[in-house]
């Protein structure tokens, strides 16, 4: 049996971290019994993040070692796919994880009308006395990875310009196919999924959640994926 220790489910997602959403995703594509141990504390991972997948062989961190080391074990997220194609999903992660994902954290962390429901729900395991000082530390610092990044000095027309090419590439790779890469699901539907998932359903209004909400493409996309691809509350309602 493999272990995730993942963050706890939140705002109608089963976990409120993408990354660990992929690899529920992931396990649940590769046919591995599996449980989630949920943790509000990413030190529980060896590299201080989320997710991290106990094996026998040792705890596995991050989500792109946590799909190499399934893919060591059999699985495949490209059945049936030529190097041309597999180098495109390749491509497609890393534009959803390194780019358009910041926007869904802007919009999460940075934007106060959304903060104040996402707070709570990330903290809710922090004693209510330490509540507030760990909460605003940890805004501070997302604040300043952003910074650092440069996506929190823009103002939101000039992220917009940045992320809504990266809706258009989705949309465009969904005209004809049901997912990213053909009619079934493949490696960058795991993340996309769940990003797009998570923008959607941020709790207030943003420029990047109405480019998601308006797109029906996207909107469609989202909720194929969803039924198809999110593990049954079964799976990510056990206990930690």
């Amino acid at each position: 049996m493999l272990t995730l220790i993942t963050f706890p489910e939140g705002l109608d997602e089963p976990c409120l971290s993408p990354f660990c959403l992929k690899s529920m995703i992931q396990l649940e594509m590769s046919g591995q019994d599996w449980t989630p141990e949920y943790t509000g504390n990413p030190a529980a991972g060896p590299l201080n993040r989320l997710p991290a997948l106990r094996t026998p062989e040792g705890v596995i961190p991050e989500s792109a070692f946590i799909q190499a080391y399934l893919e060591g074990k059999g699985a495949d997220f490209y059945p049936g796919m030529s190097a041309r194609r597999r180098a495109q999903g390749q491509a497609l992660i890393r534009m959803i994880e390194e780019h358009l994902r910041l926007g869904l954290a802007h919009d999460r962390w940075l934007v106060d009308a959304n903060w104040t429901h996402l707070g709570p729900v990330i903290f809710a395991e922090v004693p209510a006395l330490m509540r507030p000082a760990v909460a605003t530390l940890a805004r501070r610092q997302v604040r300043a990875g952003l910074l650092s990044q440069g996506c929190a000095r823009m103002t939101e027309d000039q992220r917009m310009e940045c992320f809504l090419p990266d809706l258009d590439c989705l949309t465009d790779h969904l005209w004809e196919t049901r997912y990213l890469l053909g009619d079934h699901p493949t490696a960058p539907d795991t993340i996309a999924v769940p990003v797009l998932s998570m923008i959607a359903g941020l709790p207030e209004e943003t420029a990047l959640r109405r480019a998601v909400r308006e797109n029906p493409t996207l909107m469609a996309y989202i909720e194929r994926g969803r039924a198809a691809l999110y593990p049954e509350p079964s799976c990510y309602a056990v206990a930690a």
